[in-house]
């Protein structure tokens, strides 16, 4: 399950960080998440745990770019 993020411009609570603009990983398991709300097109920028669904999409990207995070130490 993704987790939902609140809009602060609108209230809107079906903001979504798995439809992120952007993310800044900044721990294995913790983002930045910069989403569009869908209801008043407000930036949103949230820190959020990285939903389950997305960690292997960044685990591969830390790959590709040597961030090292991919490896098993």
């Amino acid at each position: 399950m993704s987790q939902a993020v609140i809009c602060p411009a609108c209230g809107a609570s079906d903001l979504d960080v798995c439809c992120y603009d952007s993310m800044m990983v900044v721990r294995s398991n913790l983002a930045m998440f910069t989403l569009r709300c869908p209801t008043c097109g407000a930036k949103v920028s949230s820190m959020q745990a990285i939903p389950s669904q997305l960690r292997e999409e960044v685990r591969f990207a830390a790959i590709e770019v040597g961030a090292g995070m991919g490896r098993k130490d």
